[in-house]
């Protein structure tokens, strides 16, 4: 006899898919995934969600990110209508914000159904005192190298995450001051008392918090990537 039990993965995504109303714009898939500086896990519905996700993580211009934020009610001439869900609540480090929505080409406001659609967004983004941005399929190419550099970045952070790193992070920060450059390679020779993968979740969150800066849109994440002290 065939059991019909339903997996953990596939009634997660039952559960997710059943939020959202605009799955055909993204790829298959679900995916769990780790903030640095929280460990509460993340389910994105997506595979384009997934690659926003690892864009916003590793955009040195966003201060933070708040991934599935609550539907926001709108009106539009007077009337009640349904929900406006985003993907993601992005704060900028110049204090901007953006309520983003990824999917898979740009609307065309000269098209009824996309302006309406688009002012609709608008609105909900409004009464959260951001603008409105829609990220495609081609923003996201556009930044294949730092998409796949940040799940690595994520996880040398992961893998130190039960361990302070406080008193590492303040030795990467004195080994990178404001304006100097240094190689990964270097950091960890700087600090070769430490243990290395210590030093490479200190590196991993002080990217993340913005306190360095680093070559990852351009370069592969290695020994050799090079880190740069900026203004706190």
């Amino acid at each position: 006899m065939t059991s019909t039990r339903i997996s953990p993965a596939r009634a997660q995504r039952r559960r997710i898919a059943g939020n959202r109303q605009d799955n055909a714009d993204v790829r298959s898939g679900i995916w769990v995934v780790h903030a640095i500086g929280d460990r509460a896990r993340v389910a994105l519905l997506g595979d384009l969600r997934h690659e926003h996700f690892y864009y916003s993580e590793g955009d040195p211009s966003v201060d933070s990110a708040e991934y599935n934020p609550p539907p926001v009610a709108t009106t539009l001439d007077g009337a009640e209508d349904s929900p406006v869900l985003f993907d993601a609540l992005v704060v900028r480090t110049d204090g901007t914000r953006e309520c983003r929505l990824v999917v898979s080409a740009q609307w065309d406001a000269a098209v009824a159904h996309d302006r309406l659609r688009i002012q609709r967004h608008q609105v909900a983004a409004r009464r959260l005192g951001a603008a409105f941005v829609l990220v495609t399929s081609n923003e996201l190419d556009a930044h294949r190298v730092r998409i796949s550099n940040w799940p690595r970045v994520i996880g040398a952070h992961l893998r130190c995450r039960h361990r302070s790193l406080s008193v590492v992070q303040a030795a990467v920060n004195a080994a990178i001051p404001v304006g100097a450059e240094i190689t990964i390679d270097g950091v960890l020779q700087a600090l070769r008392y430490e243990e290395p993968a210590l030093v490479l979740a200190a590196v991993a969150s002080l990217l993340r918090a913005r306190r360095i800066s680093s070559d990852l849109d351009a370069r592969t994440w290695s020994r050799f990537t090079r880190l740069k002290g900026v203004t706190p």
